[in-house]
């Protein structure tokens, strides 16, 4: 397996594993140096530093542009530490898939969690306001956590490609999407599987995401510096009114 990284991961299995031994362990109590940093290598801690920078690196160059040997760079690991760690680049590219859904799951969760409650939806009234206060929650995450531009690097990349990858964002993605679904059918009087709603969800949805992946766009157009918590602020505000035009529109 090694020997499918780039340039010169390959060696004994030992090796592989990031588990160097020392020329000489008798002139040096601690082992040699390599071999110090190859202990290291197996910890936690360097399994976090790989996975934040190939969390870089891919949504910066894609899964084809980047390399294994930059992403170790990055992270200041051995490249044998890949290996260990996650077995392969793409082993790696689905864990980083899976670190952005913990991430924003662990954000937005408490907020889906508390939209699925048996009160959240007992009537149009109730599952309106649970639907505005999960968006809102939304856009304090997407907009406001600083790890966000980073995902949606390599979230944009994977709705452009698709790799395995997607299949884990699209499990979060598309759960959360069905349960805006459910609220807005229940709003509406409607089935959540009818295209309608599922197409009003998504409006209610890419307006958000619009502020997020086409940042660049927004603060020149709106002549901001950055978007801090009162541009966020401004932008909940019209995406609420949004919302409720959407809702209040008749359905066909």
């Amino acid at each position: 397996m090694a020997k499918t990284m780039e340039n010169g991961s390959g060696g004994d299995s030992r090796k592989a594993a990031g588990e160097e031994q020392p020329a000489n362990p008798k002139m040096e109590p601690g082992g040699s140096r390599p071999y110090r940093r190859a202990r290291r290598d197996r910890g936690a801690e360097t399994r976090a530093r790989l996975t934040e920078a190939a969390l870089d690196v891919f949504g910066r160059y894609g899964f084809e542009g980047a390399t294994t040997r930059q992403i170790a760079k990055e992270a200041d690991a051995n490249l044998a530490a890949i290996v260990y760690h996650f077995g392969s680049k793409e082993e790696l590219h689905l864990a980083v898939a899976e670190y952005i859904v913990g991430r924003i799951g662990a954000l937005v969760g408490p907020a889906m969690a508390a939209a699925q409650t048996p009160g959240a939806s007992t009537t149009p009234a109730a599952a309106r306001a649970t639907l505005l206060r999960l968006i809102g929650t939304v856009i304090d995450v997407l907009l406001g956590a600083e790890e966000a531009e980073r995902w949606a690097r390599f979230v944009v990349r994977e709705q452009m490609q698709p790799t395995a990858a997607f299949d884990t964002i699209y499990g979060f993605m598309g759960g959360a999407h069905g349960l805006a679904s459910t609220l807005v059918a229940r709003i509406l009087g409607r089935d959540e599987d009818d295209e309608e709603v599922r197409l009003r969800t998504f409006t209610m949805i890419g307006q958000v995401l619009v502020f997020r992946v086409a940042q660049a766009l927004v603060l020149r157009r709106m002549g901001w510096q950055a978007i801090g918590e009162s541009e966020r602020a401004e932008i909940k505000r019209v995406v609420i009114e949004n919302i409720e035009a959407i809702l209040r529109a008749d359905v066909p």
